[in-house]
């Protein structure tokens, strides 16, 4: 029987929780959610709701008042774009996609989200960095500023965020409703990530 997700927010849903470090790692707990927001990936407005893939990387204190935080974000369309969240002594630390980051005022950005902080009954100062996962990128970092989200090596940071966006497909996906055909052939075509649809029953 598969353990039961813990339930952080009425707002968004936790698809994966791992709350355990290994041995005495600062770092290690992550948890996975999805939030459904009308913004693309740039944070525009858009006809139909998307979803929208990010994780938590949790410290050693595992400090849920980040939740009220995101919620805020979410409700003011700040959460579209954001690929990784963390908090550490007193220091929001969020990682937008690469195209977020370039396509918005990343200044009004941090300053907006440092007022929401106060969601968190707590003032947190706000840092703002970028991961780009195109083909090819763990091994060059290009358009990849992970703000020392988990304070481990630059390449141990990488391999670990990376692998959680690997797992989760992390990002901002178009829905594809159960009456659009699909496309001839994509049984055996790659997914992509940028589109989900319900799977089919067995």
């Amino acid at each position: 029987m598969a353990n039961a997700v813990q339930t952080y927010s009425s707002f968004f849903q936790c698809l994966y929780d791992h709350p355990d470090m290994p041995g005495d790692r600062y770092y290690g707990a992550y948890s996975v959610f999805r939030a459904i927001d009308a913004r693309d990936v740039d944070q525009r407005p858009t006809p139909l709701p998307r979803i929208h893939d990010f994780a938590i990387i949790w410290d050693r204190d595992h400090d849920t008042r980040i939740i009220p935080v995101i919620e805020e974000m979410l409700m003011a369309g700040l959460l579209p774009g954001v690929q990784f969240l963390g908090e550490h002594k007193g220091f929001l630390t969020i990682i937008l996609a690469a195209r977020t980051y370039w396509n918005i005022d990343v200044e009004a950005y941090a300053k907006r989200v440092e007022a929401l902080t106060a969601a968190a009954g707590d003032f947190w100062s706000v840092k703002v960095g970028m991961y780009d996962h195109g083909k090819g990128n763990l091994r060059h970092g290009h358009q990849c500023d992970f703000q020392e989200l988990i304070g481990l090596s630059e390449e141990e940071e990488h391999a670990f965020l990376f692998t959680i966006d690997t797992m989760w497909r992390l990002g901002t996906k178009e829905w594809t409703s159960v009456d659009v055909p699909e496309e001839p052939g994509a049984f055996f075509a790659p997914t992509s990530r940028y589109s989900i649809r319900r799977s089919r029953p067995r």
